[in-house]
């Protein structure tokens, strides 16, 4: 394999990784918000409800 190929591979591996490393923190970032909504939601059915 040539030098050029490698780097380019390594260059593709790398990219892919953090895309994936991204994709990752957003995704716990909207489970987070998510989970926080849901408790702001309950929080105020609660409240009418008391």
């Amino acid at each position: 394999m040539t030098f050029q190929l490698e780097a380019a591979r390594a260059t593709i591996d790398t990219r892919l990784r953090e895309a994936e490393d991204h994709r990752i923190r957003r995704a716990l970032r909207l489970r987070d918000r998510a989970d926080r909504a849901d408790r702001r939601a309950r929080q105020a059915l609660t409240v009418l409800a008391g």
